[in-house]
C-alpha cells in the first residue's frame, strides 16, 4: 500500500507536545493564540521590520546612541546623532538645528518617513519586538517574496532636496543583516504565500505609487495595512470553501461608505458578504489551520533539505494534487486519513465517526474533530486577531448592527488612484478593479461615489449609464 499521510510523524509530536503543533509547515498568517491587542492602532509600527527584512537589513540603534550628546538627553537620539555631523557657528546653532530636526523627523517618539529609506529607521519596541517582528517576516515573505523593483524603493537614498540628502547622508545604524544574507546564517523561510494574484495586485499598486514620493510617503503605510488585513479576511473565506476554494481568485467582500446611514437592507450588513461572516467564522481559522497542517504531512510534500519547512497546501491545492496522482494513490490516501481521524479522535477522547467515502468529506470531518478537540478560548481568540488587524481603519461599528467595514474618504481616494493609475477607465471598470482588490459596493455605495467623484471634477459623465461615464487618473 503507498505510504500517503505522514501518521506517525503526527501522532509521536502531538504525543510529544502534549498539545496541537503545526509541525514541519511553514505558517500562513502571524496571529498569536495569546491575544495581545496590540496591533491595533500601531500597525504603523509594523513598517520598519517589514521594509529592512525586504532590503536585508537590520538597525544596530547603538550606532547613533552611543555617540556624544551635541545639546541634551531631551532631544531625539537620531536628530542628535544628524546634529552632530554638521558645522555650527555657535551653541545656539546646534541647538535651533536639533530641534528643528526633532519636529521635523519626528512625531513625539516615532520617526516620520519624509523618505522612503526612512522607513528602515522605525523602531519596534522591545515588548513588541516579538509579535510585530512576526507580522515583519509575513509581510515580506508573503506581500512581496523577492522582487527587487519593490526592494529598490526603500533601499534607494536619491533626493531631490538638500536637507534631505544631508540627512540620508549623515545617517548610520543600518547594516546589512547576516542572517538573511546567503550561507549558513541564511534566515529560515517561515510563511507560505498563497494568494498570488491578491499579492501581485499590492506590489503593482506600490510600484505605481512610487513613482510619487510625497503621495507614495503617505499612502504607502495605509495600503500595505488594507492588503494585510484583505488578505487574511481572504483565507477565512477560502478555508471555509474547503476543496472548493479557488485560491487564485479574489472574493470581494461588501464595505460601507463612512459617512453612510446603514440599514438592514445594506449589503455590508448582510450575513454573508460583509463582516459578520468573517467575524463569525474567524473561530474556525485556528482548527482551519491545524486542520490543513495535518493534512500537509504527506508524501507529496517533501522537502529536499529537512532542515527547512513543508508547505502549507490548502485543501482544494492538495485534493487536485492526489486526484492528479490517479485512484490507486486516492483510495490509499482516504484509507490514510480515515485511520488519521480515528488516531487524533482518541488523543483527544472525541467520539469516533463512521469511515468517510470521499476526500473532501474526510477533509470536512477531521476539521470538525479538530475543531472539538481545540479549546474554544485559544480559537476565539486567534480569530479575534482579524478585528484588532482591522480596528480604527477599516472596521466601524453600526449601532445595532455591529461592526461592518468601513472605508474613508482618503482609502476610497488611494484606492481609485491605484486602480485607474494613469489613464481614464471607465467607471465600471473601477468598480471591477475594487474587487479584484476585495472590496465590493452595493448600488447605494456606488450611488455615493459618483456624486462624490463628480464633485472633485474627476468624473467625464457623458449620461447616466455606467458605461458612458469615465474615472480620471487622480494623481
Amino acid at each position: 500500500m503507498v505510504q500517503t499521510l505522514e501518521r506517525e510523524y503526527l501522532k509521536d509530536l502531538l504525543e510529544k507536545k502534549r498539545k496541537h503543533d503545526t509541525g514541519k509547515v511553514l505558517d500562513v498568517l502571524p496571529f498569536l493564540s495569546k491575544r495581545t491587542k496590540a496591533i491595533r492602532g500601531q500597525f504603523n509600527k509594523v513598517l520598519g521590520e517589514y521594509i529592512r527584512n525586504i532590503c536585508e537589513l537590520e538597525l544596530n540603534d547603538k550606532a547613533f546612541k552611543d555617540k556624544e550628546f551635541v545639546v541634551s538627553s531631551e532631544s531625539n537620539d537620531l536628530s542628535e546623532h544628524i546634529a552632530t555631523n554638521v558645522d555650527y557657528n555657535d551653541d545656539d546653532d546646534a541647538y535651533d538645528f536639533v530641534r528643528f530636526l526633532d519636529q521635523y523627523l519626528f512625531n513625539q517618539e516615532d520617526i516620520r518617513p519624509i523618505h522612503p529609506f526612512l522607513f528602515n529607521y522605525i523602531e519596534v519596541e522591545k515588548t513588541l519586538k516579538n509579535e510585530f517582528g512576526k507580522y515583519g517576516q509575513f509581510m515580506s515573505e508573503t506581500l512581496v517574496k523577492d522582487i527587487p523593483e519593490v526592494k529598490a524603493i526603500f533601499n534607494n537614498k536619491e533626493s531631490d532636496d538638500i536637507l534631505t540628502e544631508l540627512i540620508l547622508e549623515t545617517l548610520d545604524g543600518i547594516e546589512e543583516n547576516k542572517k538573511q544574507s546567503q550561507g549558513k546564517n541564511k534566515k529560515v523561510k517561515q510563511y507560505q504565500p498563497l494568494l498570488a494574484n491578491f499579492t501581485r495586485i499590492y506590489q503593482e499598486d506600490i510600484l505605481y505609487l512610487s513613482k510619487y514620493k510625497d503621495y507614495f510617503l503617505t499612502s504607502f503605510p495605509l495600503l500595505t495595512h488594507y492588503y494585510v488585513f484583505m488578505y487574511a479576511c481572504q483565507l477565512i473565506l477560502k478555508f471555509e470553501q474547503f476543496t472548493e476554494a479557488n485560491m487564485e481568485d479574489v472574493h470581494p467582500l461588501y464595505f460601507a461608505l463612512e459617512w453612510e446611514n446603514m440599514s438592514k437592507r445594506r449589503k455590508a450588513t448582510d450575513e454573508l458578504e460583509g463582516y459578520k461572516y468573517i467575524k463569525e467564522k474567524s473561530i474556525n481559522l485556528f482548527p482551519h489551520i491545524h486542520t490543513i497542517s495535518h493534512i500537509s504531512h504527506n508524501s507529496l510534500n517533501k522537502c529536499e533539505d529537512d532542515t527547512e519547512k513543508i508547505e502549507f497546501m490548502p485543501y482544494s491545492t492538495l485534493y487536485e494534487l492526489i486526484k492528479n496522482k490517479g485512484e490507486e494513490y486516492e483510495e490509499a490516501y482516504l484509507k490514510e486519513i480515515n485511520q488519521w481521524i480515528k488516531d487524533y479522535s482518541s488523543w483527544r477522547n472525541i467520539d469516533s465517526v463512521d469511515e468517510v467515502q470521499s476526500i473532501p468529506e474526510a477533509f470536512k470531518v477531521l476539521f470538525n474533530c479538530l475543531k472539538e478537540g481545540t479549546s474554544t478560548d485559544v480559537a476565539k481568540k486567534f480569530g479575534e486577531n482579524i478585528g484588532d488587524l482591522g480596528a480604527t481603519q477599516f472596521l466601524k461599528t453600526r449601532g445595532n448592527y455591529g461592526q461592518v467595514f468601513n472605508i474613508k474618504h482618503d482609502f476610497l481616494l488611494l484606492l481609485t488612484a491605484v486602480s485607474v493609475k494613469d489613464k481614464r477607465i471607465p467607471l465600471n471598470d473601477l468598480f471591477r478593479e475594487l474587487e479584484k482588490r476585495g472590496v465590493a459596493f452595493d448600488r447605494y455605495s456606488k450611488k455615493e461615489i459618483i456624486s462624490l467623484f463628480d464633485n472633485l471634477n474627476i468624473l467625464d459623465k457623458k449620461s447616466d449609464s455606467g458605461d458612458a461615464q469615465y474615472v480620471k487618473p487622480i494623481l
